[in-house]
């Protein structure tokens, strides 16, 4: 490249930040996580709650199914402790660390409960006959977290399981 002589003036540009606009950045990124935070945590806490409340409706139901398909008496009942490997008791009432699906002596399933999560029933288990899958007893099992709304699980007569959020605020 040939030199002509002519000087190039090259301008150099800064980039970046004043030094407000970085605090008016972290001013509003401040109150975004204020506003944002606590409803995570609410959202937290409800999926929590509706995932346990599912597992408690599915649970049932493969009881009941397990039961017609292979003819064969099916309980689920509350765990005496997380991982209990013990068989159901009728002592037992707390259905808040877990619960386990079992036929005869055998568990098939043990599902542990999630922690904040309450369950309240009256029922010390939940058992499908070999024949159309029906229980014993019909059962109710409401099931909170607190500051949020309890959700319900229903066992009719007919074996039919439903649940429903009621408008109820756990305290």
């Amino acid at each position: 490249m040939k030199n002509t002589g002519h000087r190039v003036l090259l301008r150099k540009y800064v980039t970046g930040f004043t030094l407000i606009e970085l605090m008016m950045t972290l001013s509003i990124s401040v109150v975004l996580l204020a506003i944002g935070v606590p409803s995570m945590r609410d959202l937290i806490r409800d999926a929590r709650l509706s995932s346990q409340a599912d597992l408690l409706v599915r649970t049932i139901n493969a009881a009941r199914m397990e039961a017609i398909k292979q003819r064969s008496n099916f309980k689920v009942c509350p765990a005496s402790t997380p991982n209990s490997a013990t068989a159901c008791s009728a002592l037992v009432t707390d259905w808040t660390n877990g619960w386990v699906l079992i036929s005869g002596t055998t568990i098939s399933q043990r599902i542990l409960g999630k922690s904040g999560v309450t369950i309240t029933t009256a029922a010390t288990g939940v058992e499908f006959g070999a024949t159309l899958g029906t229980p014993t007893a019909a059962s109710s099992f409401v099931l909170c977290v607190s500051g949020r709304k309890q959700q319900t699980v229903n066992v009719s007569a007919s074996g039919h399981v439903d649940k429903r959020i009621d408008s109820t605020v756990c305290s």
